[in-house]
C-alpha cells in the first residue's frame, strides 16, 4: 500500500502535510521531504485519537527503531548547523547525497504507515 491510502487515519494537519510532502517528492525537494516525513511521523506519534487503532507496543518499538533514530538524527543535522555535513558539501556529489537520505527517509515513513496502521 502507498502512504496516500492512509489518509483517512489522519488529522486534519497531517493530511495538509503529507500533500506537501507529496509535493515535495515529485519536485525532488529532498531536504524538505525528509524534514516533513519527521514532521508526519511525530504527529502520528503525538495524536491522542490515534490511539484507538494504534497499538502502544507497535508505538514503542516504531520509536525505538534505528531508522527512527537515523531520520531524527538526519532531519537535525539539517536544521541545525553545526560544520559542514553530507549533502552540504557544495560538491556534485551533495545532490546524490540527499537524494538518498529523502528515499530513505520515504522507506521509513512507509514503515511506520504500515506497521501503525496495520
Amino acid at each position: 500500500m502507498n502512504i496516500h491510502d492512509y489518509v483517512n487515519y489522519l488529522n486534519p494537519q497531517n493530511k495538509i502535510l503529507l500533500e506537501e510532502y507529496k509535493k515535495a517528492n515529485q519536485n525532488e525537494m529532498w531536504l524538505t521531504t525528509i524534514i516533513l516525513s519527521l514532521t508526519i511521523i511525530d504527529n502520528i506519534l503525538s495524536d491522542e485519537n490515534n490511539l484507538d487503532y494504534i497499538d502502544g507496543l507497535d508505538i514503542n518499538h516504531f520509536k525505538n527503531s534505528r531508522d527512527f533514530h537515523w531520520l531524527r538524527f538526519r532531519r537535525n543535522q539539517i536544521l541545525h548547523y553545526e560544520g559542514p555535513k553530507d549533502g552540504f558539501l557544495g560538491n556534485k556529489d551533495s545532490a546524490n547525497v540527499l537524494k538518498k537520505d529523502s528515499l530513505r527517509a520515504d522507506k521509513i515513513i512507509q514503515k511506520c504507515f504500515v506497521d501503525l496502521f496495520k
